[in-house]
């Protein structure tokens, strides 16, 4: 086989490998979005169909439900304060475990890992004893999701952000010191700017795992504050389960999902890699 040939075989085999890993990706969203433009009956008769008489019926009755959009009012609450107060303590943290020199360093360090290793629903109970009326008198509240989920959410955006500081290079550091600048100066004016792709993958990482959570909404708040998977669950019955609504559901709830990915998808990658290569 000639050179040209080859090359020809090679980019062909590339774009078809990338194709069907799109399709793969992708199908579970495209199914989803037109099974919430079909009746019940015709979803249930014929679910792999493509061709068909599409409907907004499913996403009138979703969007015109009052316990649907205060659970979306709520969740965009739940996710946006505390994925802000994660990212804020952990690049704090991340900072000062990077370039901060102190006693026990590493060992504090090491707990913040240790961490990862604790699965989050075995302290759904401590928690729910925790939040209970007279003691901290949260349960029912947003405030008790909020908590647990920056706990959660600090180890894994900590490593990554330890990470992304180290690979800085520490003249940069160094410099900035000369110049004058403060240690929260040398953190706002150079670490930050430099580790914004990190930012952007622990932002995208935290939403995604607070904006899906279930086990911990249902069990520490009450109806008034529930959030979206709540209130998605709530469309399956005892008896019988409505596919087109709860595919509507889930396909305006995972919109701002998606609109942030592509905002930063730029930022992504670069931020899981960052630190993987020493300066």
């Amino acid at each position: 086989m000639s050179q040209p040939a080859a090359s020809r075989l090679a980019w062909l085999s590339r774009r078809l490998v990338l194709l069907l890993a799109f399709v793969v990706a992708a199908y579970p969203l495209i199914w989803m979005v037109l099974t919430a433009c079909r009746t019940e009956q015709d979803a249930r008769r014929h679910p792999f169909a493509l061709f068909f008489t599409p409907t907004a019926a499913s996403f009138r009755t979703v969007l015109s439900s009052g316990l649907f959009g205060k659970a979306y009012l709520n969740s965009a609450l739940v996710a946006l304060a505390g994925v802000a107060l994660a990212v804020t303590f952990a690049a704090f943290a991340a900072f000062a475990f990077a370039h901060c020199r102190f006693r026990g360093r590493q060992l504090l360090f090491l707990l913040f890992l240790l961490g990862m290793m604790v699965p989050v629903h075995v302290t759904l109970i401590p928690l729910n004893r925790l939040m209970a009326p007279g003691v901290l008198g949260l349960k029912g509240t947003l405030w008790a999701l909020i908590g647990p989920y920056v706990g959660f959410a600090l180890p894994i955006s900590i490593l990554i952000l330890r990470g992304a500081f180290e690979a800085v290079p520490k003249e940069l550091m160094e410099a900035a010191r000369m110049d004058g600048c403060t240690a929260w100066g040398v953190f706002r004016h150079v670490g930050l700017p430099l580790v914004r792709p990190a930012l952007a993958t622990v932002t995208i990482f935290n939403l995604l795992t607070m904006w899906n959570e279930f086990a911990f909404a249902l069990v520490l708040v009450d109806g008034k504050n529930a959030t979206l998977p709540l209130a998605i669950s709530q469309f399956q019955g005892e008896n019988a389960t409505d596919i087109t609504l709860i595919c509507a559901a889930l396909a305006v709830s995972v919109l701002p999902l998606l609109a942030v990915y592509f905002v930063a998808q730029k930022h992504i990658i670069r931020g899981l890699t960052a630190g993987a290569l020493k300066q």
